[in-house]
């Protein structure tokens, strides 16, 4: 083989490393770059995600509030009803008693 010809293959075989490595080169920022993609991907997901569980359970503490102030308001009412039962016969066990006190002394 001639010097030229050798020249040429080694020329070649250099060539072909050089455009190897850089499609390595190449390959890993692809592949780093995907990875940066997939992980904003994700992280926008599960964002709103947050998001979305964040207003479903205010629209639920909200209706849950709603569903309940009319049980409050009828309870606040038996409360007072309650209250108002209990001294009327406070009222009345005080006045009975003390009318068996004076009517029979010790009692």
């Amino acid at each position: 083989m001639s010097d030229d010809a050798v020249k040429k293959v080694k020329d070649t075989e250099a060539e072909a490393k050089k455009i190897i490595d850089d499609a390595e080169v190449k390959a890993k920022e692809i592949i780093e770059n995907a990875k940066s993609i997939a992980e904003e991907s994700y992280d926008a997901i599960v964002q709103r995600a947050k998001t979305s569980k964040e207003e479903f359970l205010e629209r639920a503490r909200e209706e849950g509030e709603e569903a309940v102030l009319p049980i409050r308001e009828e309870a606040k009412k038996k409360i007072i009803d309650i209250s108002k039962i209990s001294k009327d016969q406070e009222a009345e066990i005080v006045k009975s008693v003390v009318e068996r006190i004076v009517n029979n002394g010790n009692s």
